[in-house]
C-alpha cells in the first residue's frame, strides 16, 4: 500500500486554519481548566469542550483493532473507486466496529455503554414489568428515573425493554447498531439526489464512517437511531430538491422522519424549526409549497401523538415540559447564570466542531481556492437553515448538560453535504486528517457517560 499511497497536496491545504483551530481549542480549554482549578464554576467539563471522557484501558487487543481501523480506512479510501458500493457499505460498518473495538473488546465496545455507568436507559428498562402501565405512568414518575430516561420520551427506554424482554443485552447492542448502520445507504441515496458524482459519493460514505462523532457514537447509542430517522427526513427533502416538486413519497418520508425522531428525542423539535426556516425562505420567493408541506407534516405529527395519548394515556407535551424543567430547573439560564450560559453555549458548539475533526474545520473556515464549501444552492439551503434551527435551540438553552457530539449526531450530514465541490486533493487530506484524529481519540478515551 505504501507506494500507492498518494497523499494530497500538502502545501495547498489550509494548514494555518488547521493549527489556529487547534490553538484556540487548547487556549480555551486551558483557561477553563485553570479557572475551575481555582474554584470557579463554568458548567462545563474540565477538558473543554469535551463534556465526558474516561481514560482508555490501553489493552493490547485495542491497539491491534485501532491500527486495523486506520489501515483499513486508508486502504478502502485509496481504492474506493474500484470497489462495489455494497462492499463499501460493509467496509463503512467494519470501520465503525474496528474503531470502537479500539477500546479493547466486545464487552467494552458493545455492552458497557448500556450498563456500566448506571445512568443509561438500560438501568430503568430492566426494572419495567409491564410496559403499558409504565408508559401510562411515565410522566408522573419522571423524577424517579435516571438522567437520560427523564430527559427523553419514554419510547427509548421501552425499546430497550421490548428487546430485552425477548432476548438479551447482546441482541440489544446488535439491534441498535444495525439500525444506526442504515444511515450509510440512506446517506448515499441522499447524496445522489443532491447531485454528487459517484466517486465523491463513495468518498463521502467512507468519510461519514470515520468522522469522530459518527465513529464513536454510532455503535450503541440511541443517537445513532436518531441519525437514521433524521436522515429519512433529509431523504424526503433531497427528493424534493432533485425533482423540483413535492410528491407523496417525499411527504411520507418527511412525516416518517419527524415522527420517529420525536418518539426518541425531544431534539426532534429541531426538524420543525428546520421546516419553519425553509418555509419562510420559500415564502420570500413567492412559493407556498413548503408552507403547506410543513403544516401537513405538523398535522400528521399531532394526530399521531393524540392517537398515542388516546390509546396509552401518555402525554407527550406534558412530558416535554417536565423534561425541560428537569434539565433547567431554575429556568432560562441566561437570566440567573449568564456566565455559565455563555460557557455551555461555547461548549455545545465547540464539541460539535471538535468531533467533526480539525481537518474538516480547516476546510470549512478556509478561503483558499479549492476549499469553497458554499458553492451549491440546494446544499446551502440545507446547511443555512439547519444552522438557523440548531442555533435557535442553543440560544434557548438546549443541551445544558453538554455532550452535543453525541446528542447532535444528526447534524453531521448537514455539514458533510457542503463538501460536494471542494478540490479532490483537499478532500483527500481532510479524510486522512479525520481518520487520524478518530484513531487517536478512540485510542485515548472512552466518551460514554
Amino acid at each position: 500500500m505504501g507506494e500507492k499511497l498518494q497523499w494530497a497536496n500538502w502545501k495547498n491545504f489550509p494548514w494555518l486554519v488547521f493549527f489556529v483551530a487547534i490553538f484556540i481549542w487548547i487556549a480555551i480549554a486551558g483557561v477553563n481548566f485553570y479557572y475551575q482549578s481555582q474554584g470557579g464554576f463554568t458548567g462545563t467539563g474540565p477538558l473543554f469542550p469535551i463534556s465526558v471522557i474516561y481514560p482508555n484501558q490501553f489493552l493490547w487487543s485495542g491497539s491491534v483493532f485501532a491500527f486495523l481501523f486506520l489501515w483499513s480506512g486508508i486502504f478502502a479510501f485509496q481504492y474506493s473507486e474500484r470497489l462495489n458500493i455494497y462492499l463499501l457499505f460493509l467496509i463503512a460498518i467494519v470501520l465503525v466496529v474496528l474503531g470502537n473495538l479500539s477500546q479493547g473488546d466486545f464487552d467494552i465496545a458493545f455492552l458497557q455503554p448500556f450498563y456500566l455507568k448506571g445512568r443509561q436507559y438500560y438501568a430503568d428498562a430492566i426494572h419495567i414489568t409491564d410496559g403499558s402501565v409504565w408508559l401510562r405512568d411515565f410522566t408522573k414518575n419522571l423524577e424517579h428515573f435516571q438522567l437520560h430516561t427523564k430527559t427523553h420520551p419514554p419510547f427509548v427506554t421501552l425499546l430497550h425493554f421490548w428487546i430485552l424482554n425477548i432476548s438479551n443485552i447482546e441482541t440489544l447492542a446488535i439491534v441498535f447498531f444495525a439500525i444506526g448502520c442504515l444511515s450509510f445507504p440512506i446517506f448515499y441515496k441522499i447524496l445522489g439526489y443532491l447531485g454528487f458524482e459517484e466517486s465523491r459519493r463513495k468518498w463521502m460514505l467512507l468519510l461519514l464512517a470515520v468522522v469522530p462523532s459518527v465513529n464513536i457514537y454510532l455503535l450503541v447509542s440511541i443517537d445513532s437511531l436518531v441519525l437514521t430517522s433524521t436522515l429519512i427526513f433529509l431523504l424526503g427533502l433531497a427528493r424534493i430538491f432533485s425533482q423540483n416538486k413535492i410528491d407523496v413519497v417525499s411527504f411520507l418520508l418527511i412525516c416518517l422522519g419527524v415522527i420517529l425522531t420525536n418518539l426518541m428525542t425531544f431534539s426532534g423539535l429541531f426538524l420543525f424549526a428546520f421546516l419553519g426556516c425553509i418555509s419562510l425562505y420559500f415564502i420570500s420567493k413567492g412559493k407556498w409549497n413548503f408552507v403547506w408541506l410543513s403544516m401537513m407534516a405538523t398535522v400528521v405529527f399531532v394526530l399521531g401523538f393524540l392517537l398515542i395519548y388516546a390509546t396509552t394515556g401518555y402525554d407527550h407535551l406534558d412530558t416535554f415540559l417536565r423534561a425541560s424543567h428537569s434539565e433547567n430547573p431554575d429556568g432560562f439560564r441566561l437570566l440567573h447564570q449568564p456566565f455559565v450560559y455563555l460557557m455551555t453555549r461555547l461548549e455545545d458548539v465547540g464539541e460539535i466542531f471538535l468531533f467533526m475533526s480539525f481537518g474538516f474545520l480547516a476546510v470549512f473556515f478556509s478561503k483558499k481556492s479549492g476549499t469553497e464549501v458554499f458553492e451549491n444552492r440546494n446544499n446551502n439551503i440545507l446547511f443555512f437553515f439547519f444552522f438557523s434551527a440548531i442555533s435557535a435551540m442553543f440560544v434557548t438553552g438546549a443541551y445544558g448538560t453538554g455532550e452535543t457530539a453525541r446528542a447532535c449526531l444528526f447534524l453531521v450530514p448537514y455539514f458533510l453535504v457542503l463538501l460536494k465541490d471542494i478540490d479532490a486533493d483537499h478532500f483527500k487530506m481532510l479524510f486522512y486528517l479525520c481518520i487520524l484524529q478518530t484513531f487517536g481519540m478512540q485510542m485515548i478515551g472512552n466518551f460514554y457517560w
